[in-house]
């Protein structure tokens, strides 16, 4: 894997992922808190999503080596 990928924190971020959703889930969440959270939110998920992907293309090539 790349040096970026070595030094990603899938664990840190799925939590920070986790802390949003609960704050999003508040009834007291005003708008534009909300709206802030979201955008973090979908980065977030882009962010983990990249990572598992180039996580199973590294698997593959293990597998297949």
């Amino acid at each position: 894997m790349t040096k970026k990928t070595d030094s990603f924190d899938y664990r840190a971020k799925s939590e920070q992922l986790e802390r949003i959703l609960t704050e999003l889930q508040s009834p007291d969440i005003q708008i534009d808190d909300a709206t802030k959270l979201h955008a973090e939110g979908v980065k977030l998920i882009s962010e983990l999503e990249t990572y598992l992907d180039q996580a199973e293309i590294e698997i593959k090539k293990h597998i297949s080596s």
